[in-house]
């Protein structure tokens, strides 16, 4: 199981390798529906080498899910998809062609999400990159978002609360057939005529998070002064 941050279009790592200069490149595009079947069903990439030297890039296709804590984490999903070709060596300033077709069930009730992730890997250039010595490099990582698209869509985001031990838990579910983005989420907690709308530290990731198919994110904070003495609540959230 591979962990991933949840705002993951383009991760930097950094490395020793045996180089001369930093190489870099761009992928698109960086979001894209496929369907089941048909036309729909394969998408092209395009990876363009802006450096002077040529770069060595493999792809990979990685299932996309969402922890109980609102982070990423993604798991291998070979089956899902076809790549070609999945391994490269692009020359300077040029570009690479790369099609990806969907191999999975036909019956899809639910969208599945998916990463396409273009990874740099170490290229060596024989015996001129031996005479250069070992200087710092940058390998890029391109995650891209993949979804395969329902029969169905259906929009269904529930929240529920309730106190436990002085706090306030409450839970946020996806329970329709598409992924929402909670663009400036608003929660609201409610009990006997009164209410208390978090903050934005008490929201922390979940402002905006992406909340997957199947999916729910946790909050909790201390119970506020505003609903002390409640014993029943319910949750009520907005967002765009």
């Amino acid at each position: 199981m591979k962990r991933v941050s949840k705002k993951f279009l383009m991760v930097l790592l950094a490395s020793f390798f045996i180089v001369a200069d930093l190489w870099a490149y761009q992928m698109s595009p960086l979001t894209a529906s496929y369907s089941t079947s048909g036309a729909d069903s394969a998408k092209v990439y395009t990876i363009t080498n802006d450096s002077d030297s040529p770069i060595a890039v493999e792809i990979n296709v990685m299932k996309r899910m969402i922890d109980i804590d609102g982070s990423e984490y993604t798991e291998e999903s070979p089956a899902y998809f076809s790549v070609q070709p999945s391994k490269m060596i692009i020359k300077p300033q040029s570009t690479q062609v790369v099609r990806v077709q969907y191999r999975g069930p036909r019956t899809v009730n639910k969208e599945m999400s998916f990463r396409i992730i273009a990874e740099q890997i170490p290229y060596s250039r024989g015996a001129q990159a031996a005479k250069e010595g070992q200087t710092i490099n940058f390998l890029f990582v391109y995650s891209t978002s993949a979804y395969v698209k329902p029969t169905r869509e259906i929009v269904n985001i529930r929240s529920s609360a309730s106190i436990e031990d002085g706090k306030v838990e409450i839970l946020i579910s996806n329970e329709g057939s598409i992924h929402q983005i909670l663009n400036n989420l608003s929660v609201s907690v409610i009990g006997d005529g009164r209410s208390y709308t978090l903050t934005e530290e008490e929201l922390g990731n979940k402002k905006g998070i992406n909340l997957l198919t199947d999916s729910s994110v946790a909050i909790s904070i201390p119970l506020p002064e505003a609903l002390k003495g409640v014993k029943d609540v319910s949750a009520s959230i907005r967002y765009e």
